[in-house]
């Protein structure tokens, strides 16, 4: 689902859509219009049991008044660099979306999550649940973080923010008793 805040798509719209495997949920050129940010529908369409992935794209269309390219994209962890092996990690959700910082590791363990990334203020956990489990500091490269209150409704996600508001964002990550399965 491409720039779903800035089309200005509906629940039922989104849920129409069921071919979609992610949505783009930051948008460099819709952002500059206010309208980069599309985490609340898919939280909404996660909860409602919806297996999506999460994106995030500059949308360059190199006009003089857009952002750069290169201003959000998707790091992906595949094998190789062949097509094949790019489009397979995509669609099993091998990847992070940033517009800026690293996320270099999402570890689980007793209730915990943690955190490996590139220097950053803030490392947040959110989920299906209204709240966050958030460290705040300067240059944490290495958190850990409670996630019970996501486990009831199934996922969580991990958001990193730089000292320039740069973000990274993981995939939606899938709990379940007794372990993580990512979605």
């Amino acid at each position: 689902m491409a720039h779903p805040a800035a089309s200005l798509l509906t629940l039922a719209d989104a849920e129409s859509l069921d071919a979609a495997h992610a949505v783009e949920v930051h948008n460099a050129l819709s952002a500059r219009e206010d309208r980069g940010d599309s985490w609340h529908l898919t939280d909404i369409l996660l909860n409602r049991g919806h297996r999506l992935g999460a994106y995030a794209a500059d949308d360059a269309h190199f006009q003089p008044q857009d952002p750069p390219g290169c201003a959000a994209w998707v790091q992906v962890r595949a094998g190789t660099l062949t097509p094949e092996a790019l489009l397979a990690a995509l669609r099993a959700g091998h990847y992070y979306s940033s517009t800026g910082p690293g996320l270099h590791d999402i570890q689980f363990r007793d209730g915990m999550v943690t955190v490996s990334c590139s220097p950053v203020r803030k490392i947040l956990v959110t989920g299906g649940a209204p709240g966050a489990q958030v460290i705040e500091g300067e240059s944490l490269t290495k958190e850990s973080l409670p996630v019970a209150m996501f486990e009831q409704r199934g996922y969580c996600r991990i958001t990193v923010e730089d000292r320039t508001g740069g973000r990274a964002w993981s995939n939606p990550i899938r709990l379940e008793p007794g372990g993580v399965k990512r979605s």
